[in-house]
């Protein structure tokens, strides 16, 4: 398998949601110690929107202004996160809550990506958002994004020439 195959928007898209749904699934079992997932989740998600573009880049050389802005636009959530963390380090916020603040930071950026990403991204940051929300509210909800993740990976395998 090639990079440009491994780094299509279909696959980006299938390991963004399966992430999701492990931080859900984490989420719900550890409470205490989502935080750290969503931490790292979004120095994982940030290499994730940059690698397409950075390999670009580096065979075409011409591609850097889309580098560039796709840099400073995920450097923004990875400052907030960091902000985030920082205050929860200094126990100015919960285990719980900053899981739920840095969640909500990578769904807006994830989905804000989107607008000039295309729709894969759209709908990944709107499901963050919704496991923002299950998390926070609900006692039973994985296997029901777990339904929906699904369903949007067989959507986007079948639509994927877009």
């Amino acid at each position: 398998m090639n990079k440009q195959n491994l780094l299509s928007t279909h696959n980006l898209f299938t390991l963004r949601l399966l992430l999701s749904v492990l931080g859900a699934y984490i989420g719900y079992s550890y409470r205490h110690t989502s935080h750290d997932y969503w931490f790292v989740m979004i120095f994982l998600f940030t290499a994730i929107a940059i690698a397409p573009d950075y390999y670009q880049f580096k065979q075409h050389g011409d591609n850097h202004k889309a580098l560039i802005d796709r840099l400073l636009h995920w450097s923004g959530g990875l400052c907030a996160g960091i902000v985030i963390y920082a205050y929860h380090n200094s126990g100015r916020i919960f285990h719980e809550e900053a899981g739920l603040i840095v969640l909500l930071i990578l769904a807006l950026t994830t989905y804000l990506d989107g607008i000039k990403r295309g729709w894969r991204c759209i709908f990944a940051g709107l499901f963050l958002g919704l496991v923002t929300v299950c998390v926070a509210y609900f006692d039973s909800y994985i296997w029901q994004l777990s339904a929906l993740a699904a369903a949007a990976i067989a959507y986007s395998y079948y639509h994927s020439a877009e």
